[in-house]
């Protein structure tokens, strides 16, 4: 039951640049305003959607997604508007309209932003591990990373889940991020039952029952007394996975 203990990532993962994208983002997002833009003493040059340049309007669309982020983690969903974003962003109010011109626009661009941050980070975490199982350890350390970076995360996800069953545009989002998730946490599975690591259960299965234990333990951890550290909450879920799907000693 403990075999999953022995895959937490390596220190390489740092250096690759795997955890920064999702980990980094979502501790040092809560930055003062100045940080939000580009390096620049005229902000309104710098969110003015009029020069031709895409990597330059990636940014500035980056900027705002990044700053509207932050506003949802301090004030919740229903707290937000395009003003207070474009404030934090130090945008104009005409470049954040360019970008995005309803508030559900801006709302997207931030889900589709920080559930591709999850995404990628768990894909460059499976192609940088060997074995099955030191993968699936370290998609564990990652989503049970700290009470910190996970906090920041559900509370913005949560926030977002009225949205995804109410409209198919949100929906479709939490659609194809969990078939993404189905689909890497199916092929880990496969590739230990070929190896004999695994038992034989339904890859299927066992996919769904990984996303459901990450994401059951995160909410009772989340709704659960400050004293339980969320490092009990990955160990709980730890000795399911392992009971669930190592092969037993004969």
């Amino acid at each position: 039951m403990d075999g999953f203990k022995k895959g937490a990532f390596p220190a390489s993962l740092w250096r690759g640049g795997v955890l920064p994208l999702y980990v980094e983002n979502l501790l040092t997002i809560q930055m003062e305003d100045s940080q939000f833009i580009l390096q620049s003493n005229n902000p309104e040059e710098l969110m003015s959607p009029r020069r031709p340049d895409p990597e330059l309007a990636d940014r500035r669309r980056e900027a705002l997604v990044r700053a509207g982020y932050a506003e949802i983690l301090e004030k919740g969903i229903q707290n937000t508007t395009i003003d207070s974003v474009v404030e934090r962003a130090g945008s104009s109010k005409g470049g954040a309209l360019y970008y995005f011109p309803t508030k559900e626009d801006l709302l997207y661009g931030i889900l589709e932003w920080l559930l591709e941050q999850v995404s990628r980070s768990l894909d460059d975490m499976a192609r940088n591990q060997g074995s099955p199982r030191a993968r699936l350890a370290s998609e564990l350390e990652l989503l049970f990373h700290s009470a910190e970076v996970n906090r920041n995360l559900y509370l913005v996800l949560f926030d977002f889940v009225p949205l995804g069953t109410r409209g198919d545009r949100f929906r479709a989002l939490f659609e194809t991020f969990f078939e993404r998730c189905r689909r890497r946490d199916e092929a880990i599975v496969e590739e230990g039952i070929r190896q004999k690591v695994f038992r034989r259960v339904r890859p299927e299965d066992a996919a769904a029952t990984i996303r459901a234990l990450v994401d059951g333990y995160c909410l009772q951890w989340l709704m659960g007394p400050e004293t339980v550290p969320i490092q009990t909450y990955r160990d709980r879920c730890r000795a399911v996975l392992g009971t669930y799907l190592l092969q037993q000693p004969s």
